[in-house]
């Protein structure tokens, strides 16, 4: 139970700075790539760990509650930035612009968490109660569900926030290497991963007995 409040806590916590940094655009050799691909791939790797040992209904309450958890900051920034500024305090604007961030970014970040990872369990699930590699490796089910579920991340956060507002070629660059990047991201990290998860199924099993 201490674990799964650690993974809940982290996957809500992800999800805000994710949402927060996405709010600037780095230039990767002339790509313009948002900020939350740093860090929004973990969300995958607590899903997979989460949904491995707690079951698939756990895992989605947890969705929830850090879609819930960014809803309730969102409300809580712009009331803030409503708020008269006191006389002397010259950060209104920076203020507004960081915390204030677009609408589209916001909606595309939570319609797109909810989506990819709702799937993302969902295929998770059904390549563990499957037959083959899958079924026997971790690590296997993990990057072959998030594989299909990070196509519906950037399709559905990139779409949104960005398409119009981005040239299509530059679109399309960015919507790539959020793919190829948060994909990659969680590969480089696939090792430690599984480290977790056979600690975590240890102590479990320990911990049963």
């Amino acid at each position: 139970m201490k674990l799964l409040i650690y993974f809940a806590a982290i996957s809500a916590g992800t999800l805000l700075i994710s949402n927060l940094s996405a709010v600037k655009l780095w230039n990767l050799f002339g790509i313009a790539v948002d900020g939350g691909v740093v860090l929004f791939p973990i969300t995958y790797i607590m899903g997979d760990l989460i949904v491995e040992f707690y079951g698939k209904k756990i895992a989605k309450s947890i969705i929830f509650a850090g879609f819930f958890v960014n809803i309730l900051a969102i409300l809580v920034f712009y009331i803030v930035i409503a708020l008269p500024a006191y006389d002397g305090w010259n950060m209104q604007e920076a203020y507004a612009s960081v915390l204030g961030f677009t609408p589209r970014i916001i909606i595309g970040s939570l319609i797109a968490y909810l989506c990819s990872n709702i799937f993302n369990n969902f295929i998770f699930t059904k390549l563990k109660n499957g037959n083959g590699i899958f079924a026997s490796s971790f690590i296997a089910r993990a990057l072959g569900s998030s594989a299909f579920a990070h196509i519906i991340d950037s399709f559905i956060f990139e779409t949104i926030a960005f398409f119009g507002v981005l040239a299509f070629q530059e679109f399309l660059a960015q919507a790539i290497f959020a793919y190829v990047l948060g994909i990659g991201f969680e590969i480089v990290l696939s090792p430690i991963e599984a480290f977790i998860a056979k600690k975590l199924g240890g102590k479990l099993e320990h911990d049963s007995i």
